[in-house]
């Protein structure tokens, strides 16, 4: 006999569900919380000074108790009233955040670490450039010693063979 019945769920769904919610919730508490760019935590992956509804839904964090989602269970219908909280939330961390900018509040750590970091992008993508090139010239000798090694056996054969039809009174030792 099946454990459950059909149209049952089991508790560990339905313990699911209710974390899903719970975390919606609480992710629109914690971005309300927000009003400049230092507020902004930093498990949260955003680009610029914009918060993105999915960025949110992908934002998890143990230290705050949160979790993420898709896209398309953060719309579901049980998680309506939480979503509808959660994106008036995320547009008044937004303006709060553009407010903040056109003020000039934006911190000088902030846009140093912001330069550090596409320093780093730049140094990463000339490195992968330079590991490409590295790689290739590697392979090419590999080839190019493997194509000398294929042409001297065929010369040494060849050589073999005239020998032996020549006879060993013309030709030399050739091994």
């Amino acid at each position: 006999m099946p454990k459950y019945k059909l149209g049952e769920t089991s508790e560990a769904v339905k313990n699911r569900k209710n974390a899903i919610t719970n975390s919606i919730e609480k992710k629109a508490k914690l971005i309300n919380s927000i009003n400049s760019v230092e507020d902004i935590f930093t498990s949260l992956n955003i680009k610029g000074n914009f918060i993105a509804e999915a960025s949110v839904h992908k934002w998890s964090d143990d230290d705050l108790g949160i979790i993420s989602y898709s896209w398309n269970t953060a719309h579901a219908e049980h998680n309506a009233p939480p979503l509808k909280m959660l994106q008036k939330a995320i547009k008044n961390a937004n303006k709060k955040l553009a407010d903040s900018e056109s003020h000039g509040n934006k911190s000088s750590i902030y846009k140093s670490n912001d330069k550090a970091s596409n320093i780093l992008k730049k140094e990463n993508e000339e490195l992968k450039k330079a590991l490409a090139e590295v790689y290739r010239a590697y392979m090419h000798l590999i080839e190019s010693y493997r194509e000398d090694l294929v042409i001297d056996d065929a010369i040494k054969n060849l050589i073999r063979e005239q020998a032996q039809i020549l006879g060993k009174q013309r030709v030399g030792e050739v091994k």
